[in-house]
Formats: structure tokens, sequence, C-alpha cells
């Protein structure tokens, strides 16, 4: 028998050796990581720097948008892109006085996403997000689980358990501190930020005993979400801007490991442009709790409860 030419066994060994960097990036993954002192406190410093960049634009009037602060040319190609059904999104890099911000041990995921939702009004999305008993249907399959377990005046305090198949099967429980305000009848802005995170050891079970929080898998330490809505156009825009702290890549896995990780940030934003979207469009079936909202509910009190999970 004919040995096969050397073309086809340099090509089996490039397919190898890709198996290999592959599996080893896996490993790698599924090794515990625990997340220090130092990591959080660059992490803050990243989130201040990026609050401190767009909190001028929070106001009833001006630019309020991401869009609206790119070239004219550019924002206006961004609107056509948005009205007519699809989404803005982008990877952001946030500098402290023009230096990049290192996080020692960990990787800043920090992305803008943008989307329309036609015939909309700022009320009908307001109900929408307000309606966080309806979040595991609105939010499915990543959402599993929602609970509001205490509000005062600061705003709200969410549970939600999440869930994520791709590229590693994983879950976590997350508590949120939920602030919302209106800027004016068609703008409205809201943030939430993560005050727990803690891993499920069976990302299956819902009832799962935990790791402990920080000793991990480190895919998600931290995660931030500031939202902004504005109704003009004759329907509703909407911004959510997510930064997310994890554990960072080794060097010699990163041209592997990286275009992965933002393939699947960017497509955690689209789920969650789309499925707000679509709810917003037909809250009867994704939302049916919001109908019975009333708007600017965040000021009225809810039972104070033990936070879950802890």
């Amino acid at each position: 028998m004919k040995s096969p030419p050397h073309g086809i066994s340099r090509r089996k060994a490039v397919y190898a050796g890709a198996a290999v960097v592959g599996l080893l990036g896996v490993a790698i993954a599924c090794a515990a990581a625990d997340l220090s002192q130092a990591t959080i406190e660059a992490f803050n410093q990243y989130v201040k720097v990026a609050q401190q960049r767009t909190e001028s634009s929070l106001r009833a009037t001006g630019p309020f948008l991401w869009i609206d602060f790119r070239p004219e040319s550019s924002g206006k190609h961004y609107y056509e892109q948005l009205r007519s059904g699809e989404f803005v999104i982008r990877r952001l890099d946030t500098y402290d006085d023009g230096r990049e911000i290192e996080i020692p041990d960990g990787m800043v995921h920090h992305w803008i996403g943008l989307a329309y939702v036609p015939g909309a009004t700022l009320k009908s999305a307001e109900s929408v997000i307000e309606d966080y008993q309806d979040y595991r249907e609105i939010y499915a399959p990543e959402v599993r689980r929602s609970k509001v377990f205490a509000q005062d005046d600061e705003g709200l305090h969410l549970y939600l358990q999440l869930f994520k198949d791709s590229p590693r099967r994983v879950s976590y429980n997350v508590n949120f501190k939920v602030q919302r305000v209106s800027l004016s009848t068609t703008r409205i802005a809201s943030t939430s930020i993560s005050t727990r995170i803690a891993q499920l050891q069976d990302p299956m079970q819902t009832t799962s005993a935990e790791y402990p929080v920080g000793q991990d898998s480190g895919f998600l330490w931290r995660m931030n979400d500031y939202w902004r809505y504005e109704q003009k156009d004759g329907g509703v825009y909407m911004q959510v801007e997510a930064i997310s702290l994890s554990r960072d890549v080794p060097p010699f896995l990163g041209w592997f490991v990286r275009p992965i990780i933002r393939r699947v940030a960017r497509q955690t934003i689209a789920s969650l442009l789309e499925a707000n979207r679509r709810a917003i469009q037909n809250p009867q079936r994704y939302a049916p709790h919001a109908t019975s909202i009333v708007a600017n509910s965040a000021g009225v009190r809810a039972p104070a409860q033990d936070p879950p999970h802890q």
C-alpha cells in the first residue's frame, strides 16, 4: 500500500495540532480560578472610568444613544440599519487618560448593542422591562429563575439564575442591584449591577450547590448592564452597554480563545436585544404581567426578603 502524499500528512498534523490546542484550552478553562482583590479593584476602576464617560449624556435633551456620538454620516447609516430591523453591536475599550487599564489575572468584556422596536412606546417598553416575574419567559433559556427580593429608595434587588449552553454549560445564581431613572417623557435609563455571582456545581440542576464565590471556573465574576430607551421615529430605540469580568486567557492561547469569546459575547448581546424586542412587540405571550405594571413603580416598596442563595 502506498503511503499517503506528504500534503495530506501535513494537513492531518495541522488539524491534530489545532485539536490539541483546543483541548488544552478547554482543560485550562475547566480548571479552578480564584478572584483576587487586585482583579476586583482594577475592574472597579475600569467601570468607574467607563461610567464617567457616559454619565454626561444622561439628560432629557441632546445626544443620548451611542450612535448619536458617531460622525454624522455613520450615525445616519446606523439609524437606517436599526429601522430596517438590524442590530448594531460593537466591542468597546475604555482608557484612563489614554492608557490601557490593566486587569491582573482578569479580562474585561465591554460591548454595546442597539435595536429598534417599531410601533412601541416608552411606556410599553418600560412595563415589559419591569415585568421581572416573567424574565424566565422573556429571556429563556438564558434565564431560568427570577425574583425581586428587596426594594428601597435606591432601587430594587433582583435575583436571576442564568444558564449558558455554549461553549460550555454553566449556570450562575446572580444578585443585581437595579436602578432606573426617568429623564423625560421619551427617555429612561436603567443600570443592573451584579452584587453576588455564584457558579452552580451542576449546571443542569436548578437547585445545585454552589462553588464558593470567586472560586470557580472564572467564566463570570462580574456583570454590569447599562440600558437606555428612547421613544422617537415612531418606535423605541433600546441600547445596552455590557461590562463583565472573567478570568484571563493564557497568552499562548489568546489567538485561539479570544475570537471564540468575542463571538459568544456578540451572540449574547444579540440574543438579549432580540428577547427584549420580541417581548415588547408581543407582551401577551412573553410578558403577560406587563400590562398590570404601573409606570414609575420603582418607588413602591416591596416586602424585604432574604437574598436568595446567601
